[in-house]
């Protein structure tokens, strides 16, 4: 995937802090391209989900500067859309369709509003096909598997056609088949709509299947993080040599 040609980075974080009662994020860095897929890999209670919400809007960094665009990110935005690991995401008392079609009928923003039914229609119709749930579409959630709901989330966060799409760990409560498809399914879509993305995981091969660079965070609180550059050819083969070897050095960092 080719980087954005502007000079402006689509989203830049500079010397970002976060805290709670005690720090979480501190000074951190990080400039994405447009097109961009970087994943973020973290032990446990290291702030990873903290930095979604401060990328995502949802949260203000205590120190440093976000910007979108090249402006301050002033908050959340339809531009940039999370999936979260949670399988109840989704309206419960809504249908497949009606859980899709939501942000193009009920959008905060005129953009992101489809006003033409036929074209919410087709908008809906169109992305449902291609996370294969056109025939789920009249379900309610209760009544899909687990890999069926994050299709569904996907195709609500998609459908809108947002710049960045935002992930924390939304297939980490899947099983070892539908995590595979649920990863194909995202690196196909990434490639034909364009969107740029930050995947939060604990998983270091999910990170390495996937994205064109790894950051690595420290211990909660810690200073210093490493950003590593994939240059694995894909697709990528999760049993070369070149891919352990990539394994080991992100595990030893942990």
């Amino acid at each position: 995937m080719s980087a954005n040609a502007s000079t402006v980075p689509l989203l830049q974080a500079e010397g970002i802090s976060f805290r709670y009662d005690r720090p979480v994020i501190q000074d951190f860095d990080l400039s994405l391209a447009g097109g961009e897929f970087v994943a973020v890999v973290g032990p446990s209670g290291c702030g990873k989900t903290t930095l979604m919400k401060l990328l995502a809007g949802f949260l203000r960094p205590t120190e440093g500067t976000l910007r979108w665009h090249g402006s301050p990110l002033q908050g959340p935005s339809p531009e940039r859309v999370v999936v979260f690991q949670e399988f109840d995401q989704l309206f419960p008392w809504k249908r497949v369709w009606a859980n899709v079609e939501f942000p193009l009928k009920h959008g905060g923003i005129s953009s992101v509003r489809l006003p033409d039914r036929r074209a919410r229609s087709r908008r809906v119709e169109t992305m449902l096909q291609e996370v294969g749930l056109s025939r789920a579409s009249g379900r309610f959630p209760y009544q899909l598997s687990g890999g069926m709901k994050q299709r569904t989330a996907l195709a609500r966060a998609l459908v809108c056609r947002p710049d960045m799409l935002l992930m924390d760990e939304p297939f980490g409560s899947l099983d070892a088949q539908k995590r595979e498809e649920l990863q194909e399914l995202l690196l196909r879509m990434w490639r034909e709509h364009q969107f740029a993305t930050v995947f939060v995981t604990h998983d270091i091969s999910e990170a390495l299947y996937l994205a064109d660079r790894v950051v690595v965070l420290p211990q909660a609180g810690g200073s210093g993080y490493t950003d590593i550059a994939m240059e694995l050819p894909r697709p990528r083969d999760r049993s070369s040599s070149d891919f352990r070897d990539c394994y080991q050095r992100i595990y030893e960092l942990l």
